[in-house]
């Protein structure tokens, strides 16, 4: 099926060509009768009678089919505008596919890849864990997924949720479970107001008090009727909702960056990436600045398979990497930051429209803001982490740049940051955790990153224990 696929796009390519050749010959050859008889503008329409067939009610068939031709082309014309409208300003809205939670395996001969991803998932160590949870904001979705009115039911972080907007346009994020009888108010809950509607007997619940205000056939309204209201904000065109394994408060706030809220920046696109590994590993990449020449230093163009190394083709584009990481004193001790700046190399020599500045946060254990700085512009990518099982992070890269910057060039960094992600992802998802790793001093900002991010667990924070063989609990 994919060779009678290409055969006939090639089929359909050569067809659009022909035909729009064929029309540019016809507009020509018409262009230059009329330029030798219209001489003078009295005889001009006259010459133009003329040039028409004498009766166009007998069709003939080479007419129809100059007819058709013109429809070719002119149809033909139109999808590559459309296309190229596509190349140049369409954003990269890379989602969830089942090929994304088999990244980071290699093929066995025998074995798809899929088949390696569930072999290595099931044999790996696991090694001894930090709590699966930390405390923090988790992004549920963006803005725009969730309209006035809108209900959806969202698992992660252990949790199932019920995320709506009410009619005031605020969003409530609730426990999903209707203290009832248990109906999940997130498959077929209804906004009624500022309220959500059980499915199941319509029983409502305040989006703000999570109390129950209506019970349709009950005289009065227990005063016990209510549900848990879950802390959540909207904030760079996302929902988070807050965690605390201690059900404390809010302890730091995220940041809105003006240049998006007074969209300066614009929304270009994502990618999206599984990772089958613990949440403190993705961040604590920050700061082990030992693996970026090893793993990082080769050009995208040479692919994300960790056997990219032997390529030798690929060799002519570097990268280059001068790193600096540090976490912020108080009251930014939540924040954690990167400075970096990328050199990229042709054939050995710096190559300086590629040069990119970069100062990232680290922003609680789930939000990163990377600010780059292009010598054409600037922008952001702004990265979440969020567990949707205890070993299975989804982990999504946001972009939004200058509206100026050919949309094209900013999905051509996405995809370049996509494919080096995927390098971390091929190693995060086949490797241990350490906790007590054997370092050398220039290894020390991995303990420093591991002191700082210690402080976002607590006492129940939830941890992953065997009970007994192949028996997990959390």
């Amino acid at each position: 099926m994919t060779g009678l696929s290409s055969a006939l796009t090639v089929l359909v390519h050569a067809c659009g060509i022909l035909a729009v050749v064929n029309l540019y010959g016809d507009v020509y050859e018409s262009r230059e009768f009329l330029s030798v008889q219209c001489k003078d503008n009295e005889t001009c329409w006259k010459r133009i009678v003329d040039f028409i067939p004498e009766n166009l009610l007998q069709i003939e068939v080479g007419f129809v089919l100059k007819v058709s031709g013109v429809a070719i082309a002119v149809f033909y014309v139109t999808y590559l505008a459309i296309k190229l409208y596509g190349v140049l300003f369409s954003r990269l809205d890379s989602r969830y596919t089942e090929r994304t939670r088999d990244i980071g395996y290699m093929v066995a001969p025998g074995k798809t890849r899929r088949d390696v991803a569930n072999m290595v998932r099931k044999q790996r160590k696991i090694g001894e864990l930090p709590p699966l949870y930390p405390n923090g904001w988790y992004e549920v979705m963006r803005s725009e997924e969730l309209p006035v009115g809108t209900v959806k039911a969202v698992f992660m972080i252990g949790k199932h949720f019920a995320v709506f907007r009410r009619e005031n346009g605020q969003v409530s994020v609730l426990d999903a479970y209707c203290p009832h009888l248990g109906a999940n108010l997130g498959v077929g809950g209804h906004v009624r107001g500022n309220c959500i509607e059980c499915p199941f007997h319509g029983w409502q619940f305040d989006g703000e008090t999570g109390k129950c205000t209506k019970i349709p056939y009950a005289a009065k309204v227990p005063s016990v009727a209510k549900t848990k209201v879950w802390p959540s904000m909207e904030c760079n065109q996302m929902i988070f909702v807050w965690y605390d394994a201690e059900g404390r408060d809010p302890s730091y706030e995220l940041v809105q960056y003006d240049e998006i809220k007074k969209f300066k920046w614009t929304y270009r696109g994502r990618i999206v990436h599984y990772i089958n590994a613990h949440i403190e590993e993705i961040p604590e990449n920050g700061a082990d600045l030992a693996h970026l020449p090893v793993l990082h230093k080769v050009g995208v163009v040479a692919g994300a398979k960790l056997d990219f190394t032997a390529s030798r083709l690929a060799n002519f584009l570097t990268h280059h990497w001068n790193v600096k990481w540090e976490a912020l004193p108080p009251p930014q001790s939540h924040v954690a930051r990167i400075t970096l700046h990328l050199t990229n190399k042709i054939f050995g020599w710096v190559f300086k429209p590629l040069e990119v500045d970069v100062v990232a946060d680290q922003i609680g254990p789930t939000v990163v803001g990377l600010k780059f700085k292009l010598l054409f512009g600037t922008g952001i990518w702004i990265q979440t982490v969020v567990p949707e099982e205890p070993l299975v992070q989804r982990m999504v890269n946001y972009v939004y740049a200058d509206w100026w910057i050919p949309t094209f060039i900013v999905t051509s960094l996405l995809r370049g940051m996509g494919t080096q992600v995927e390098r971390d992802v091929c190693v995060w998802s086949n490797k241990t955790y350490v906790s007590r790793p054997l370092l050398v001093k220039e290894d020390h900002l991995i303990l420093a990153h591991r002191r700082w991010y210690s402080q976002f667990y607590s006492e129940h924070s939830p941890k992953l224990e065997f009970k007994k063989e192949n028996d997990l609990d959390w």
